[in-house]
């Protein structure tokens, strides 16, 4: 089978204000460039669904640059995002190569979420990426339990030391869908571990222990009304500290969580209105480079003319308790409202 989509979209901030951190740094995952057109993704999916099987997921554009692993240079607009072969026997699903993360409410394809943008915990509490093996087993109609053995966050080449692993269980019924996941294995200490190695002090170890839980649960309130709820919480060992202003300031341990919630509600066959609430707690700036809590409100109108064809409008404001953010004027601000149109064609 195969299948796929094209993305673009346009968001602006007004003026020419720039949708990035103070210090140039993304804030937003996806939606970084303000008042220009942006071809966000070129998808192409080949699945083979058979007790031997396997799934290869090539994306180009923009967002290819940021779903990139390591060691994949991230300024080519080209990302192998799954490639992985399967095998199925009874109640068992056995995984190898490289596939998406368990983790989250929303997922890297954007036809699948909800929301044109992505959540602030999809781009700084969990992984996009694993490369590994990953078992599940179907114990009931119901209830799926995971676990795996990986290369860590995002990196097709771990950084050395124990491997990461994974669990997960997985819960559906009629209304009902429940998943808890976790990761715990080593991991580089940052991005600049493996690009930059000077960063670091003579004989600074660029590894470090890391760890996440996150748990969704979502529940269909009859036939128009879907609830979810995200829950995240990490800590890493050693960390790059940073203060509000984004100054860096040493090592240390680390923690950040978040939650997020979401109400979608079908309004016509064809259109739906989503809104999404969400905060974010990075008290050692360790994941967004400032220590901040950021929270952010986003309301979504989606319209589908068809299969083949989904429209949204969306607008969305961030706060900051830090003035994270500059003005067009270069001036410090702890918000950032921006709207978006997106469109997507599925093949």
């Amino acid at each position: 089978m195969t299948t796929g989509f094209a993305d673009s979209a346009y968001t602006t901030a007004g003026n020419s204000r720039s949708l990035t951190f103070a210090d140039g740094t993304n804030s937003r995952v996806f939606d970084t460039v303000n008042q220009q057109p942006m071809l966000n993704s070129v998808n192409l999916q080949l699945i083979h669904n058979a007790p031997i099987g396997g799934k290869i997921e090539l994306t180009a554009g923009q967002d290819a640059d940021i779903l990139a692993s390591y060691p994949t240079a991230n300024n080519n607009s080209f990302d192998i995002t799954n490639a992985y072969l399967s095998g199925t026997s009874g109640p068992f699903t056995l995984l190898f190569g490289k596939f998406s993360t368990l983790a989250g409410a929303e997922v890297l394809e954007s036809p699948s979420n909800l929301n044109y943008s992505r959540s602030i915990l999809f781009g700084y509490a969990i992984p996009f990426t694993h490369t590994g093996v990953r078992l599940t087993w179907a114990a009931t109609p119901f209830l799926s339990v995971i676990a795996g053995v990986n290369n860590g966050w995002d990196n097709t080449k771990g950084p050395g030391g124990p491997r990461t692993g994974e669990g997960g269980l997985a819960y559906t019924n009629k209304n009902l869908t429940l998943t808890a996941q976790g990761y715990s294995g080593t991991e580089r200490i940052s991005n600049a571990a493996w690009t930059n190695p000077s960063a670091f002090p003579p004989g600074f170890d660029t590894a470090t222990h890391r760890s996440v839980i996150d748990a969704v649960a979502t529940y269909k309130f009859g036939s128009f009304v879907t609830g979810t709820v995200n829950f995240d919480h990490g800590h890493q060992a050693i960390a790059p500290v940073a203060d509000s202003t984004g100054t860096f300031v040493g090592f240390g341990p680390a923690n950040w969580n978040g939650g997020a919630g979401y109400v979608a509600a079908q309004i016509t066959s064809k259109l739906q209105v989503i809104g999404r609430y969400e905060v974010f707690s990075d008290p050692q700036g360790a994941r967004t480079s400032y220590n901040q809590q950021w929270n952010e409100g986003t309301l979504t109108f989606a319209y589908a003319p068809s299969s083949a064809l989904l429209f949204r409008l969306e607008g969305r404001a961030d706060h900051s308790n830090h003035s994270v953010w500059a003005n067009a004027n270069g001036s410090p601000t702890n918000g950032l409202s921006t709207v978006s149109f997106e469109s997507i064609v599925k093949f």
